[in-house]
């Protein structure tokens, strides 16, 4: 599985999981602010407690300084805001945003729950909902999150996807856990100094808001005893929510992974779940003071959230360097980093023919692909002279629409309209190009398997001249990932994007001289630098999305860029036409060894010489 799968499946199940928590917490708020007489105000100390948990004190004093304050925009910021990226709504948001782009790898089923709480939350006047009406949709998202739950236990094979969805979820559990105890046993540090006494109260709360309190009444005697439920809380093997069970059940789903190995790339992983397991099994909370309870404890979240970073690093998820790994009261970057957009992409070829033609056979690749970023929504041909087409994969994996015209015609029209979804999220920069990747690429079974992307063709080739020239201004090559990106680089400063300089038959060595083409000359030639260091790089047929106010260029017809393979990550795409990654504005068709491979349409026909008029729209579409 590719690394940006395994992230959106990691992500999905993550904010699964943290939709359902919170959804709960501040569920236990709402109804004790409702059961609450007039004259009995809900301590502002709870307010504290849930926003350490979920947000931050510092939102909390923000939200009530303002000049129309209510208790209801304490409410409305844990539930519905937009802004607030541990919103429940958020939540919801970016588990259907994932959810959307894997629909290939997860049931149907689990979509439309989670699809189907999306639209529920659509349909809200989110500016004037009652406590009632919060409670209710804090209702369905749990029930969304346990159901979701079962659909996953009951009908997912249990493969990589499997084991994503599960980690991600044991992991976030895991963090949520540590980090009540943490906020909890703090908030009861503070109150025993201020009153000089116990108070269990927090106690109390952290089973609630583990959903642990039945579980913990059966398992211990009726009594309030911190040392006791953080034993429970943290060290009880049989209850689903204890940070042991969660460690031990992802350690489990890491290994079904890893098909029972400790291999170079995880060891550090394991080790880590190991020594933070080992750390409180040494640990006997009744002889604790709470002081070295509140260490512990602090220890314990960090280690937590070290898992996660460490998690990310081993198998390449997004941003596993973010500040806002540190605590699990801030969404990572990965999650609001990624960009969902949806097109709407119109293409129209239009032949004349100096002569009538009496009969044409016809290839086109104009079918957007579906692969783990991009979804092909909707897709229709209409050609005219009306015929009939007959579709079938070519070697690259394309889409190829064939078709016959037998009568006879002095006009062909080949109109596509495609609809198309993609997610996204800057990838490229934060590859850490590692021993074990620099193995793979010098071995012989990397060059084998990607030969017909590593030899030149006409369109690609470079003579050795010319790849001197760039050798001398880029210096040693080393770092395949890093090169790439210094090409793409050296493309942009040295050629000009000109439409007039070039035609569809020009080679890349004619582009090289003149130091200018369009998107197809310049990428054939990053391909021929790339291949020419044993880089395997195939070229991108596709289109590009500009919008208001853009620097990019390329989109007045069909765009192209270059996707070059990094071992054990995937193909990455560069434009270097744009000096920028490929993302959610690049829709990808097409890809081979050149242009040949991809060319829009091809065919053979009985006439005259013709003409070509070519049209591309690419609009913007609402979400």
């Amino acid at each position: 599985m590719l690394s940006r799968v395994a992230n959106s499946l990691y992500w999905m199940s993550r904010n699964a999981e943290r939709a359902e928590n919170n959804a709960r917490i501040l569920d236990v708020q709402l109804l004790q602010m409702i059961e609450a007489s007039d004259e009995e105000l809900v301590r502002d100390d709870d307010w504290k407690l849930i926003y350490e948990i979920c947000a931050s004190t510092d939102m909390m004093e923000y939200i009530k300084s303002l000049p129309a304050y209510n208790e209801d925009q304490l409410v409305y910021y844990l539930a519905m805001e937009e802004e607030n990226f541990n919103s429940v709504a958020s939540c919801v948001r970016f588990i259907r945003e994932n959810a959307r782009v894997s629909r290939d790898h997860i049931t149907d089923d689990y979509w439309e729950v989670w699809n189907r709480c999306y639209l529920t939350l659509q349909d809200m006047d989110t500016e004037n909902l009652s406590v009632r009406d919060m409670q209710q949709f804090l209702q369905k998202v749990k029930n969304t999150a346990l159901t979701s739950q079962g659909i996953v236990e009951s009908s997912m094979s249990r493969g990589v996807e499997y084991q994503m969805i599960k980690i991600g979820k044991w992991l976030e559990r895991a963090e949520k856990t540590a980090r009540i105890l943490n906020v909890v046993c703090e908030r009861t540090l503070a109150r025993s100094a201020a009153q000089q006494s116990e108070d269990y109260y927090y106690w109390l709360a952290a089973l609630r808001m583990t959903n642990g309190y039945d579980a913990y009444l059966k398992a211990n005697p009726p009594k309030m005893d911190p040392s006791l439920v953080l034993t429970f809380l943290v060290s009880n093997s049989s209850f689903p929510r204890s940070i042991r069970y969660c460690l031990d059940h992802m350690r489990e789903a890491i290994v079904k992974l890893e098909e029972g190995k400790v291999s170079h790339y995880s060891w550090e992983l394991f080790a880590k779940i190991d020594q933070l397991t080992a750390d409180f099994d040494d640990f006997n909370f009744q002889d604790l003071e709470q002081q070295d309870m509140m260490n512990f404890l602090n220890e314990f979240q960090n280690g937590c959230n070290e898992i996660g970073q460490i998690f990310s690093k081993t198998y390449y998820l997004i941003d596993p360097d973010s500040e806002n790994y540190k605590s699990t009261q801030t969404q990572t970057e990965s999650a609001k980093g990624i960009t969902s957009m949806k097109y709407k992409i119109e293409h129209t070829n239009i032949f004349k023919y100096d002569t009538v033609v009496d009969q044409s056979m016809n290839s086109i690749r104009l079918k957007p692909r579906t692969d783990e970023v991009q979804r092909l929504l909707s897709y229709r041909a209409d050609i005219t002279p009306a015929s009939l087409t007959k579709e079938h994969i070519d070697i690259w994996g394309n889409n190829v629409e064939t078709f016959f015209i037998a009568e006879h015609h002095q006009h062909l029209e080949v109109k596509t309209t495609s609809i198309v979804s993609i997610q996204k999220s800057p990838f490229i920069h934060q590859i850490d190009y590692s021993p074990e990747m620099r193995a793979i690429f010098h071995s012989k079974l990397f060059g084998e398997h990607y030969l017909a992307y590593l030899s030149n063709t006409a369109y690609t080739y470079l003579n050795p001249e010319q790849i001197e020239q760039v050798d001398r201004e880029l210096g040693k090559f080393d770092n395949p990932v890093q090169y790439a990106l210094d090409v793409m680089n050296y493309i942009h400063d040295h050629f000009t994007y000109n439409g007039e300089s070039t035609d569809v038959s020009t080679k890349a060595s004619e582009s090289f001289d003149l130091r200018k083409g369009v998107c197809q000359d310049i990428t054939h030639v990053m391909l021929g630098i790339l291949r020419s260091k044993h880089i395997p790089a195939r070229y991108v047929s596709g289109y590009l999305y500009v919008g208001e106010n853009s620097a990019l260029v390329g989109d007045a017809a069909s765009h192209a860029w270059v996707e070059f393979m990094v071992p054990g990550v995937g193909w990455v795409g560069l434009d270097p036409t744009n000096n920028v990654e490929a993302l959610e504005n690049h829709i990808r068709v097409g890809v081979g060894r050149d242009y040949n491979d991809v060319s829009p349409v091809q065919g053979v026909y009985r006439g005259g010489s013709q003409s070509l008029d070519v049209k591309v729209s690419v609009s913007l579409l609402d979400q």
